[in-house]
């Protein structure tokens, strides 16, 4: 009986369930497998990513960089006037609040610190999911859809490894190089909101609007970005692998991409600035 039951274990027909992890998922109920397969691949395919990248980190950097040098020659365009667009709106928005309340001395600094928490993070990851993430999505899922990558696998080629580490590399790099200068347009934007909103001269602006702004911050920020770029990468990446039906079903996987980006950038954002102040809690005070 054992030896039967083994071989019966042996020529058990592999699905989709059939691993220990996999097996706790599918008897979940259907409206949580899905998702908890799809976060499951892609925190697969992201170890995948990294795993290839860490132990053989050559023979990929000529391709991220040119992938670079070519995604920011198409997109700098949208990406500055995405970023400006949206900024300014919300500096004038919360500089009429400010305005109400009489204090207008402190919409600089109160904004500029939320502003590199959260908002301009989340605009950048926006503006990168939105512009850079589809092309990403549907470059590796017409190859899916083609059957290239099935292509490449039969000839040897890890599709991971030619196509998914110097894209993601590639878009991380682009978020993080992002930071600092999204910050900067944040700064301008505000600037513009205040004066043509509350007439507020461009010196009692400057005044004490850096006054909360510290190195730890400045990395902070460059660290989330770093980890949101790795996150939309990686969720582009996948919804492209995973891409099926036709053209139809590419144009899904790349609106489903966006979504699942905004959403894991939200996420994200939480969880990275509950840990921030809860290790470094100064970074919070309101000097």
């Amino acid at each position: 009986m054992t030896v039967e039951s083994s071989a019966a274990r042996r020529i058990r027909p592999v699905g989709p369930y059939d691993g220990r992890g996999s097996r706790l998922v599918g008897r979940l109920p259907g409206v949580v497998r899905g998702p908890v397969s799809e976060a499951g691949g892609m925190a697969q395919l992201l170890g995948r990513i990294l795993r290839s990248a860490i132990t053989q980190p050559r023979g990929y950097w000529g391709q991220v960089v040119e992938d670079m040098h070519v995604t920011i020659k198409r997109a700098w365009v949208p990406i500055v006037f995405a970023l400006f667009g949206f900024l300014i709106f919300m500096s004038i928005l919360t500089v009429q609040f400010f305005d109400m309340a009489g204090a207008n001395q402190l919409f600089g600094p109160l904004l500029l610190l939320q502003s590199m928490r959260t908002f301009t993070i989340w605009i950048d990851s926006m503006v990168v999911a939105g512009v850079i993430g589809t092309a990403l999505t549907s470059d590796v899922g017409a190859r899916k859809v083609r059957e290239e990558i099935d292509a490449m696998m039969v000839m040897g080629i890890d599709p991971v490894r030619d196509l998914a580490v110097p894209r993601v590399l590639s878009i991380t790099f682009i978020t993080t190089l992002l930071a600092v200068p999204s910050l900067l347009v944040t700064v301008f934007s505000m600037n513009v909101g205040g004066l043509y909103v509350a007439s507020m001269p461009s010196e009692h602006f400057y005044s004490n609007l850096f006054s909360n702004v510290s190195p730890g911050s400045i990395v902070a920020v460059v660290v989330e970005s770093f980890l949101i770029g790795l996150l939309i990468g990686t969720v582009c990446c996948y919804k492209g692998f995973t891409a099926s039906g036709g053209a139809i079903g590419l144009g899904r996987s790349v609106n489903q991409a966006v979504v699942i980006a905004f959403l894991a950038v939200w996420v994200l954002q939480l969880a990275f600035n509950a840990l921030l102040l809860g290790l470094f809690p100064n970074l919070g005070a309101f000097r």
